[in-house]
């Protein structure tokens, strides 16, 4: 819907969402606008708000564009508020694209961020 000619003029044009998988939940802070053309920085703003929130050492972030989103998501970080930083050096974070949309994704991206082939998830 964000490149669609009825979403001339709107403030928002989809929204994003991060979940916890294992208990199907919403996260605090977790839920928010996207712009047309879902720029990066509104998925950045939502991980970042909600990874503060858990003392957690390993995550897996599972998105549908996460093959190029997670290239330069540290430098993003360092020019957002301080506050807003994550101690992601002492964190195993891993990226997926969801099976669904794997497919859609070239050879490579179907091969370096699928679960198929990650050990310890689905």
């Amino acid at each position: 819907m964000a490149d669609t000619k009825s979403s001339h003029g709107l403030a928002a044009t989809g929204v994003g969402a991060i979940d916890c998988a294992r208990h199907e939940m919403k996260l605090a802070n977790g839920v928010g606008d996207l712009q047309k053309g879902e720029k990066y920085i509104n998925m950045d703003y939502l991980v970042f708000s909600v990874l503060l929130a858990f003392a957690v050492t390993m995550v897996n972030i599972s998105y549908d564009i996460a093959c190029q989103w997670h290239k330069k998501l540290w430098t993003r970080m360092e020019a957002m508020p301080s506050w807003l930083h994550i101690p992601h050096h002492s964190m195993t974070i891993r990226f997926f694209v969801p099976k669904f949309h794997l497919k859609a994704h070239i050879e490579e991206c179907q091969r370096n961020f699928s679960f198929n082939w990650t050990k310890h998830v689905g």
